[in-house]
């Protein structure tokens, strides 16, 4: 007959067996993979937020720049390269260039499309490149000028050989999905500060090919040295860099002329503490701040004044 302390103590390693075993089963179970589903849900949730927002972006994004899309070309395109190539040797014949050529390069893959590159050469002055430049600037396309070399011809400096590089992008229709597929942009978007060609036109007074005709412009050696206030007046110094170190500054007040070399110009506003003069050449405003010279002067487009 076993002992009755032998049973008892049989009785609890059976309870606390029992109990073990109920407790390592309720851990591995239940408590354990409840916990790691938790944490699986709390990391899906996260990323699922985190999508959500990408979501919301990229619908914010083709909204509002859905522009970008309706002015990109076909990202995977042979008639995409030579209808650009097209349009942009017809716009360098409509500015009158001579003997413009147009050689479409590789096409760069990008992430959102397609990069197309294209070389051109032609030859003509600065006024007919400022045409070009509007027409340009003003057509449909995300395209750029990357390069752009002008080399003198011999016997006439007023006629420039021009060696030209442009980028154009090519957006992936997919990623705006409210766009035509594999359409070419036909409506210009204006993206410049004026739609007036004469408002360009300064890009040809700009005399820089001064080297290549030879010679000095005084123009580029007078320079704007102090702007002082002489009495109730304001005086500007200007110091001719051709006349050497021993000559006396040039001064000039509010409504004078200054001249030098190839420039021109009626003073017409002073800003003193700005450092700042706006000078008037034939109706066309001029910018010049104290240290540069004349010829450094930034003409400003027509109705742009300083507060």
């Amino acid at each position: 007959m076993v002992p009755i302390r032998n049973l008892i103590l049989l009785v609890f390693l059976s309870i606390f067996l029992l109990w073990y075993a109920a407790s390592w089963a309720y851990r591995t179970q239940y408590t354990e993979p409840r916990q790691t589903l938790q944490s699986e849900m709390t990391r899906l949730s996260s990323e699922i937020e985190v999508w959500q927002n990408n979501l919301n972006m990229m619908t914010q994004f083709n909204a509002q720049y859905a522009w970008l899309f309706q002015r990109s070309l076909p990202p995977v395109s042979n008639d995409a390269q030579s209808w650009y190539s097209f349009w942009l040797l017809e716009v360098l014949q409509h500015s009158g260039f001579e003997n413009p050529q147009v050689n479409a390069g590789p096409v760069s893959r990008i992430t959102p499309g397609a990069n197309y590159r294209f070389n051109a050469q032609y030859t003509g002055s600065l006024s007919q490149f400022s045409y070009f430049l509007f027409e340009f600037y003003y057509a449909p396309f995300l395209h750029r000028i990357t390069s752009l070399t002008l080399l003198p011809t011999e016997g006439n400096t007023e006629i420039l050989t021009f060696t030209m590089t442009v980028n154009v992008l090519a957006l992936d229709s997919r990623f705006n999905p409210s766009t035509v597929q594999n359409s070419f942009p036909t409506v210009p978007i204006p993206r410049l500060a004026f739609n007036n060609l004469e408002a360009y036109q300064v890009i040809e007074e700009r005399n820089l090919l001064q080297v290549a005709r030879g010679g000095i412009d005084r123009a580029d050696h007078t320079t704007l040295t102090a702007i002082l206030e002489v009495g109730d007046q304001v005086e500007l110094w200007f110091r001719d860099g051709t006349a050497g170190r021993a000559a006396l500054p040039i001064k000039k007040r509010l409504g004078e002329t200054i001249q030098a070399g190839s420039f021109t110009g009626r003073i017409v506003d002073i800003y003193l503490q700005e450092e700042l003069v706006v000078l008037d050449r034939d109706g066309t405003r001029w910018l010049l701040a104290a240290g540069e010279s004349l010829n450094e002067a930034f003409a400003l487009p027509p109705e742009a004044f300083l507060e």
